[in-house]
C-alpha cells in the first residue's frame, strides 16, 4: 500500500460531504513507558494546524456548521470532517494541514493531558472497563493490543511537547487512506496536492513497531482476573483471542457473534434475561482488529445472580464448542449479519469511514460485499469448527465485591 490513498466516492447527497482520514497505527505502536501518546496527538491534530491556532480553529469549523473529530484506536487514528460542500473549500485543506503541518504547543499539550488523565480516572469507576483491562492483561500480556488507548496517568505525566511533536513528524510516512464521498466539488483534487507531494517525498519508518504474529495461550494458571470493587453488581467477562478482521475465519466468528450475541432474539438474551432474569447487560465483544481480536461475551448481573450467571454464560460457552446450531438459528444469524452491514451502511459518513478503515487494515474495500456472497456457503459445520479452533481454554475476568468473585473464582478454578 502507498503511503497514501486517496479515494473519491462522488454520490447524491443534500449538498454535503464526509472525508475520512485513516493514519495507520494507533495506541499499538505507543512507546514503552508512554502509553497515551497517540491519543494525545489525536486530540491535538485538532486544537491547531497551519495558519490557524485552536480557537481560530474551533471558530472556523463551528461556524461552517461543520464537524470536525479525531479517533484513536488500537491500529490507527481516524480524522473525519463533514462539512457542506459550500464551505468545503475553507474546511477541506484541514485535512492536509493537520498531517504536514500540526500546531503542537505546550499549553494544548497539557489541557489534552490533564483531559486524559480525567477520562482515566472516570474508567477506573467503570467495572466493565475494570474487567476488560484485567482481561486483556491476561490474554494480551506483552502484546501491543494490551496497552489501554487513552494510556495510563504515570505514563501521561511523563510525555513532553516534544514527544508529540516528534510523533506528529513521523505520521507524515505512515500509511494513510483518504475516503470522501457525499457532494464533491469540481476542484477537490487540489486540496491534496501538498499532501500528495509531502507524502511520496517522505520516506517510510523501517522501525514502526508494526506486530505480526500469534498470541500465544497463557499457562492455565492465569486464565482468571479478579477486580475487587464494592458496588452491588457483579461484571463477568468470558473469552478468548481469535483472530484478524481479514482472516476468513472471521466471517464464521461474526456469524456466531450474531448467534449468540445479537439483539432480543439471540441466545444469550433469550436464556439471561427473558427466561432467567440474571443479567441486565448481556452481549458479545468482537472489534475489529488488524490483528488477533477479542471475542467476549459480557455479562452485568447482581451479586445474588452472579453464580448462576456464570454457570449460564459458561454452558453456552461450552455449547457453541459441541453443538451444531440449527438450520433457522444459522438463517436467523446470517440474516442479523447482513442487516447489520445494511445499518451501518447507511450514510456517507459509515461507509466512507468503512472503507478507509478496511483500506487501512490493508483488506479488499470491497470486503463486505464480498463476505455477502461467502455467507451462502457457510453451514453449521463451518460455525462449529471455528468455535471449536477458536474457543478453546477461555480467560474469565471478574469485576465486584470481593467476596462474591472469590467464589465465582473457586467454582472456575474447580471447574476447569
Amino acid at each position: 500500500m502507498q503511503s497514501l490513498k486517496i479515494i473519491l466516492s462522488p454520490c447524491l447527497s443534500p449538498g454535503i460531504l464526509s472525508a475520512k482520514l485513516w493514519i495507520r497505527e494507533g495506541s499499538r505502536a505507543d512507546p514503552d513507558k508512554k502509553q497515551g501518546l497517540h491519543n494525545l496527538l489525536g486530540s491535538l491534530l485538532i486544537r491547531g494546524c497551519g495558519p490557524y491556532n485552536n480557537l481560530e480553529m474551533a471558530d472556523l469549523v463551528e461556524r461552517s456548521g461543520a464537524s470536525l473529530v479525531c479517533e484513536t484506536y488500537e491500529d490507527g487514528l481516524m480524522l473525519s470532517l463533514k462539512c457542506t460542500k459550500q464551505r468545503s473549500s475553507d474546511l477541506l485543506p484541514l485535512l492536509s494541514l493537520m498531517i504536514t503541518q500540526p500546531l503542537i504547543n505546550d499549553d494544548q499539550v497539557k489541557l489534552e493531558r490533564s483531559l486524559s488523565i480525567k477520562a482515566i480516572k472516570r474508567q477506573r469507576e467503570n467495572p466493565f472497563q475494570i474487567a476488560l483491562k484485567g482481561w486483556k492483561r491476561l490474554a494480551y500480556h506483552n502484546h501491543p493490543y494490551s496497552k489501554e488507548t487513552l494510556g495510563i496517568k504515570e505514563d501521561l505525566e511523563n510525555i513532553s511537547t516534544n514527544d508529540v511533536f516528534n510523533l506528529s513528524k513521523k505520521i507524515l510516512y505512515r500509511q494513510k487512506a483518504l475516503i470522501i464521498s457525499g457532494s464533491l466539488p469540481a476542484n477537490i483534487n487540489d486540496y491534496f496536492k501538498d499532501l500528495k507531494k509531502t507524502c511520496s517525498n517522505s520516506k517510510r519508518n523501517q522501525e514502526d513497531p508494526i506486530y505480526k504474529g500469534s498470541i500465544n495461550t497463557r499457562n492455565k494458571s492465569n486464565l482468571i482476573s479478579l477486580t475487587n470493587q464494592t458496588t452491588n453488581q457483579v461484571v463477568l467477562l468470558l473469552g478468548k483471542v481469535t483472530t484478524s478482521h481479514s482472516n476468513p475465519d472471521d466471517l464464521a466468528l461474526r456469524i456466531l457473534n450474531c448467534h449468540l450475541g445479537c439483539g432480543m432474539s439471540s441466545v444469550l438474551f433469550q436464556r439471561l434475561r427473558e427466561e432467567k432474569g440474571l443479567a441486565y447487560d448481556v452481549g458479545i465483544y468482537q472489534p475489529v482488529r488488524e490483528f488477533d481480536a477479542p471475542f467476549l461475551i459480557h455479562a452485568s448481573s447482581t451479586k445474588e445472580k452472579a453464580m448462576e450467571t456464570l454457570i449460564n454464560i459458561k454452558e453456552c460457552w461450552m455449547n457453541s464448542q459441541t453443538k451444531l446450531i440449527s438450520e433457522s438459528e444459522l438463517e436467523l444469524a446470517k440474516a442479523k449479519f447482513k442487516g447489520n452491514i445494511a445499518h451501518n451502511s447507511q450514510t456517507i459518513s459509515q461507509r466512507a469511514e468503512r472503507k478507509a478503515h478496511l483500506i487501512g487494515l490493508q483488506i479488499n474495500e470491497d470486503y463486505d460485499l464480498q463476505n455477502l456472497k461467502r455467507i451462502e456457503h457457510i453451514d453449521n459445520l463451518e460455525i462449529l469448527r471455528v468455535a471449536q479452533l477458536y474457543l478453546k481454554d477461555p480467560i474469565l475476568s471478574l469485576c465486584g465485591p470481593i467476596e462474591v468473585i472469590n467464589k465465582l473464582s473457586d467454582y472456575w478454578t474447580k471447574d476447569f
